[in-house]
């Protein structure tokens, strides 16, 4: 009889342990979701014709931007970038550009005039 009352209370401890949540176990649901819609947005973005780049301020006086496209590890010189952003320069863009055959101003990049772009959220 003693034996049958331990288990049944070990049952039901076993039950209620299982019941309760595991702390953060819905931010591994939420950090997933962000990392999918992510990568949807990334894929749409391609889709459209963009392509990641970064921004990173030059030392050269000739071009003040260097942008820095991830797909064809290139370094372009923006000429027509200053357009799209009067306040604040964004780090992370998505970007539409166009070559253009004209002498370079930096040592390290070439001529580019933007198309299209996009601050990138990541």
């Amino acid at each position: 009889m003693k034996n049958m009352l331990k288990i049944t209370c070990f049952l039901i401890l076993l039950s209620a342990y299982n019941c309760v949540p595991a702390k953060g176990a819905n931010s591994k649901d939420t950090s997933n979701a962000q990392t999918e819609a992510q990568q949807t947005t990334d894929k749409q973005m391609k889709d459209k014709g963009f392509s990641k780049g970064t921004i990173a301020t030059s030392k050269s006086s000739g071009c003040p931007y260097i942008l820095n496209v991830e797909e064809f590890k290139d370094n372009l010189d923006p000429i027509n970038l200053e357009e799209f952003f009067k306040d604040q320069m964004p780090t992370k863009v998505w970007v539409k550009y166009g070559s253009l055959r004209r002498p370079s101003r930096c040592n390290d990049a070439r001529p580019v005039s933007i198309i299209e772009i996009n601050k990138r959220t990541e």
